[in-house]
């Protein structure tokens, strides 16, 4: 899907108005001043567009690495495309426009979009065409025409909630908008609720996914090259990130997602029968993980290995770890190449 290899990462103060862009190559509308105030209650209850065109629905903690190394901070609406088709885009709530951030994809005016619903709600929809007479400051209705979608046949849409914090063991690494990141679908009313809840592509009873899968003092969860300089989540550092978490379709299924090491990234496979990241600890050893290449059957079907990855705990907040790529090898010692990573 082409908004899913995609990511902005955005610096947000759910109480204050910063919202910086990190990435290139986009253009910010003047933000809206504090002194604008809204009380909307955090309340969906309209989708993004026609929810008879909405062919599924990814949840929370979606990987491909290399910007989405590690778990994502918003889920996917997505419809069966007819050419270049676009839908119409609806507002899911009221609220005032805070920022529209302008990313043009093959010359089609894409923007993210931020919506202040109250002083500690905020969502966002992105890859989408705002209607030329959206600008920041306006105040917009739920159900309220806003624009159609982009280029592709996804949107992105997140939810900002200041009374959830999210437990990643440093929280110095993410932007708020991920460390306060809410669960889209719980804010709907029913009976929409119910029904795109529905549309969820995930197995099992629990459809919101996670954001945050890390067990403190285990492997279990996201992981980042140790510099002098602390690396924070963000096109600078995707590269640098990897996470052992899971298939958000398959939650049972364990993933490792590597942003960039030893010349290997992407998303692969592990064993069942291998010792699971979240028992992994330091007296576990060196733990030897056969990389198979990801099948969303797997593991009735799984493929073929890719390669070997290698990894131990030398204490709670730092790894050392190194990647094979060598579809036969079956375990390995650390050499030169091991890297270390730190939480």
């Amino acid at each position: 899907m082409r908004a899913i290899i995609h990511k902005q990462a955005i610096a947000f103060s759910v109480f204050g108005l910063l919202l910086v862009s990190v990435s290139c190559h986009t253009k910010n509308d003047t933000i809206v001043p504090n002194t604008i105030q809204v009380n909307e209650p955090s309340v969906f209850t309209c989708a993004p567009f026609d929810s008879a065109r909405i062919s599924s629905i990814l949840s929370l903690g979606w990987l491909q690495p290399v910007g989405h190394t590690i778990p994502t901070d918003h889920i996917y609406f997505s419809f069966q495309q007819n050419g270049s088709e676009k839908l119409t885009l609806y507002a899911p709530g009221s609220g005032l426009v805070m920022q529209i951030l302008s990313r043009p994809v093959l010359g089609i005016p894409e923007v993210k979009v931020w919506i202040k619903m109250n002083n500690l709600f905020t969502y966002y929809l992105d890859h989408v065409v705002l209607d030329t007479s959206i600008k920041t400051g306006a105040l917009i209705k739920a159900g309220q025409v806003i624009g159609t979608t982009g280029q592709g046949n996804t949107i992105d849409f997140g939810a900002i909630d200041s009374t959830v914090t999210n437990s990643f063991v440093n929280p110095a690494r993410y932007f708020s908008q991920t460390i306060h990141c809410g669960k889209p679908l719980s804010y709907y009313t029913d009976p929409l609720k119910t029904k795109l809840y529905s549309l969820v592509d995930r197995q099992g009873a629990e459809k919101d996914g996670w954001v945050c899968v890390d067990v403190p003092k285990t492997l279990s969860g996201n992981w980042f090259l140790d510099s002098t300089v602390l690396i924070t989540d963000g096109p600078d550092g995707w590269d640098k990130e990897l996470s052992f978490a899971y298939d958000i379709q398959h939650p049972q299924k364990l993933l490792v997602s590597i942003g960039g090491l030893n010349g290997m990234f992407g998303k692969w496979s592990i064993l069942p029968s291998a010792m699971p990241p979240a028992q992994v600890t330091t007296a576990s050893g060196k733990q030897s993980y056969l990389l198979w290449l990801f099948d969303p059957n797997y593991p009735n079907n799984p493929g073929a290995q890719a390669g070997l990855l290698i990894v131990q705990m030398i204490d709670d907040t730092h790894i050392k770890i190194e990647a094979f790529n060598n579809p036969r090898l079956q375990d390995a010692a650390f050499d030169g190449n091991a890297k270390i990573y730190a939480r």
